[in-house]
């Protein structure tokens, strides 16, 4: 029988790929036991108070409380926010002609002009389905939104 003798450097490279092996596997297995601790204490760790929850499914911004949206060509007031500034002046269906004397020509132009500092007031006029066509003068505040 022949007895094949590895070389030193053929033992050492062996020796070296499973260390290797084994190391990569303890990496990977370290991973997975820290992303399945981290899975477990969201969906099992301590729960959000009240108050986080509310803070969480809420916004706040400074503007005149009203909801607008696109509507075919025009932009309109989809909902007042009741408590806000609009409430008594706008009304829902609201079609938004200019807002300080400007046409913006997208919803995002209207909404950015119609937020700004609360306590400062914008002028906006709108007109309505039935012909009437006027202009409002309404001052900013913060506006808490829930979802």
């Amino acid at each position: 029988m022949r007895t094949i003798h590895e070389s030193p450097t053929a033992t050492s490279l062996s020796r070296w790929r499973t260390a290797r092996s084994v190391i990569l596997g303890s990496i990977i297995l370290a991973g997975s036991m820290a992303t399945s601790a981290a899975l477990m204490y969201r969906l099992a760790g301590p729960t959000c108070s009240q108050q986080q929850r509310e803070i969480e499914q809420s916004y706040s911004y400074s503007g005149i409380g009203a909801v607008i949206q696109q509507h075919g060509e025009h932009v309109m007031v989809r909902q007042v926010i009741n408590g806000g500034p609009a409430v008594g002046l706008l009304r829902n269906g609201a079609i938004l002609v200019a807002v300080d004397g400007v046409d913006p020509q997208s919803v995002e132009g209207f909404a950015n002009a119609l937020r700004g500092p609360a306590g400062t007031t914008v002028a906006v006029e709108v007109r309505y389905g039935c012909g009437a066509h006027e202009t409002v003068i309404i001052e900013r505040s913060m506006i808490r939104v829930h979802r």
